[in-house]
This record gives C-alpha cells, structure tokens and sequence, in this order.
C-alpha cells in the first residue's frame, strides 16, 4: 500500500521541464527501479491525440495526465511528469488526489524563452502559443521554483528536487492500527467460527445467484464474503487491514474467493473489473461524505446493467449517535476509532443522482443484533439502470 512519488514539472515551452526531468529521471531509476518518466509531447499522442487546443480541450488532456499519474502512484511508481497543464484546477486536483506530490515549477523569462525558441514555437506566429497567445495560471504555491534561466548548473536544479522533503497528504487510514490490534485477536477464530451476518444471509436469498461476480468493500475479518463463496459466488474481498488480509490468505482454500489489501476508496485498478454486485456492510460508516460519493460512484461503473448494490450501516437514530468526539457532520470519533452515521433519506437522493433504482430501503434495530447493542441500521438495495 505504499505509493509513489509524482514529480510534476510544470513550466512553458522551452522552460527546461524535459531535460530537467530526464536527469531526474536516471538519478532516481538509480536507486528505484519502479520509476517512470511522462513528457508532454509524448504523451499527447497517447493520450490526446483526439484533443485540440482550446482551453477546455487542453483542460481536458490535462486531466488525463493527471488521472494517469494517480493511477501509477497508488500502485507505488514514481513518477515524473513534463507539462505545460498551467491550470489551477488541475494542481489542486493533485494535491487532493494524490498522496506524495510534489510541484516544481521552472519559471523563466519570456525574453529568455524566445531567445532559446527550440521548437520555434515562440516565432511561427501561429496564435497558439501558450504564454504569450494563450492565457496561463501560473502556479501560485508551487513546492519548489527553480529560476531555469542558464545560471544555475544542472545538477544542482535536480538536487534541489531531490533535497525536498516530501510531505505525504494525510491519508484517510481506516484507523488502520485499530483495525489490525482488533482483527489480530480476533481475526483467527472470527472468519472460521462465526456465523454469516444476518445482511449477507438476506441478500444471498433475496438476490445473489451464484455463479456471479462479488465484490465485498472493507471484508473484515472475511466472514461474509468466506459465506458467499462457499456458496457458489466468485468473490472478491477487499480490506485495509493488512492482519485480516494475510489471515485470509493463509486460511482461505477456496478457489472462487481472493482478499486484497488495500483502500477500497483509493483503489482504481480493482474496479476496473466488472462486477455482478458490490456488498457494502458497517463500510460507509468508516469513511466520510466525500469519500462516500467517490465509491458510489466507483459501484456504479463497476456494476454491470442490472447489478446490485447492497449498503448497511448504522442510522444517524442509532443510541451511539452524539458520544464521544464529534469530528464532522454526522461523524464521532467513538470506542477508539471513527464512526459516520448515515442519513436514509440523503443517501437514497444520492444513489438516484447516480442512476440506481431503489429496490428496496428500510430502518431498524433488527438487521444487526448484538447482546446488549441492537444498533439502529439502514438498509438499502439499489440497481444500475
């Protein structure tokens, strides 16, 4: 779950972002195979050679840079990146998206630029020039500037670079180190002695056939998601508890059931898959709203036409609702660890925004009883339209 760094060198044509970023390039290759050079130029015949040179379509091929990198990072490359992008949008999407990110913006002279003109693009006249034709938004909170004008030694831009410490984006853990104290004591008899939830029991009779494709988001300690496979699912259980997960490993036998560590929320290539249902149970409950519209979303394109998605979690009605340290709306930090309470009416409006269909909805304190804690829960069960 370790992810790489994204070196995004950012400055006008012939500021010096490729060779720049080339030096970078072997000196970090040297001491880490998992690292990759992206340049500008290149990448517009892959990545958007549809695209013209409007600002919504250079917007747009920007994006595209930008999603590419995030998806090299989370899977622990280093990145390096030479683009114009001069976006605001654009920066603060990285900065949102992506953990280890690191801005370094070569500003040069226009005077200078001209001087150098190495694609004659500062005198062929032909009104598309960024910087001086077309309007840029230059960075305003860059993580290094490096004045590229000629006066500096090439070897001293790069270790300016390589000097910078790199400040990790707070990362949304799950409460990792609670999860993995927990599942460590109780993942070894949990999985394998404990019954099915009551919710799994449900939905396998109401709606799950086997022979379909399952993926179970924040699987815990496996039981669920061990019931549907031994029941003819083929499943997919994804968590970020590294405990649980290598407890599956190790115990799991069955041939239609595989557990992967990581963050369900940040994940991308997992969802990649098509999937028959997605099992959401005490998940939306561990993340916060934001995080919950990024992985509705997710279901949702990962669903085949007509496929299922299945949510409980505890009601803001639940009696925890309000103790201990309230954090966001709806969201207390409760028994050691974070807990978000869902709100019925407002998550069926955003499941049909998405496109779900409502199949069925309801609150009670019987889906998930506990001695002494019948929490109040919701349910939902939406299909992709």
């Amino acid at each position: 779950m370790n992810k790489g760094t994204l070196y995004w060198l950012t400055g006008l044509s012939g500021a010096g972002k490729t060779t720049i970023g080339n030096r970078l390039y072997y000196t970090i290759k040297s001491q880490k195979q998992n690292t990759v050079i992206l340049d500008g130029d290149i990448l517009k015949k892959i990545a958007g050679k549809d695209l013209g040179y409007g600002r919504e379509e250079r917007l747009e091929r920007a994006y595209r840079y930008s999603a590419l990198c995030k998806l090299l990072t989370d899977q622990g490359i280093n990145v390096i990146i030479c683009t114009i992008a001069m976006f605001d949008d654009i920066r603060s999407w990285n900065r949102d998206n992506i953990e280890n990110y690191v801005e370094v913006f070569l500003d040069v002279e226009m005077e200078v630029l001209k001087q150098r003109n190495r694609k004659g693009l500062y005198s062929n006249g032909n009104g598309n020039t960024v910087g001086i034709d077309v309007a840029v938004e230059y960075p305003k909170t860059p993580d290094i500037i490096i004045k590229n004008d000629g006066s500096q030694p090439l070897e001293e831009s790069v270790r300016k670079i390589l000097e910078y410490r790199v400040i990790q984006r707070k990362r949304w853990n799950r409460d990792e180190e609670y999860w993995n104290d927990y599942y460590a004591s109780r993942v070894r008899v949990s999985a394998s002695k404990e019954e099915p939830s009551l919710f799994a029991r449900t939905m396998l009779q109401q709606y799950i056939k086997g022979g379909k494709h399952l993926i179970e988001l924040g699987c815990g300690n496996g039981r669920d998601s061990l019931y549907f496979a031994k029941n003819g699912i083929i499943v997919t259980g994804i968590d970020a508890s590294q405990i649980a997960i290598d407890e599956l490993r190790e115990k799991n036998t069955l041939d239609n059931c595989v557990f992967v560590c990581d963050d369900f929320v940040s994940a991308e290539s997992i969802y990649q898959i098509q999937y028959d249902y997605c099992y959401s149970r005490f998940t939306l409950h561990a993340i916060n709203e934001q995080q919950e519209t990024q992985i509705l979303t997710k279901a949702y394109d990962m669903l085949i036409e007509k496929g299922y998605l299945f949510i409980e979690a505890r009601s803001i009605n639940d009696k925890k609702y309000g103790v201990g340290q309230a954090v966001e709306s709806n969201a207390f930090i409760c028994d050691g660890h974070y807990r978000r309470f869902i709100d019925l009416t407002k998550l069926i409006e955003k499941l049909k925004k998405l496109g779900f269909a409502i199949v069925e909805s309801a609150e009670s304190d019987q889906f998930a009883p506990l001695k002494g804690d019948n929490a109040v829960c919701i349910r939902v069960v939406a299909q992709k339209m």
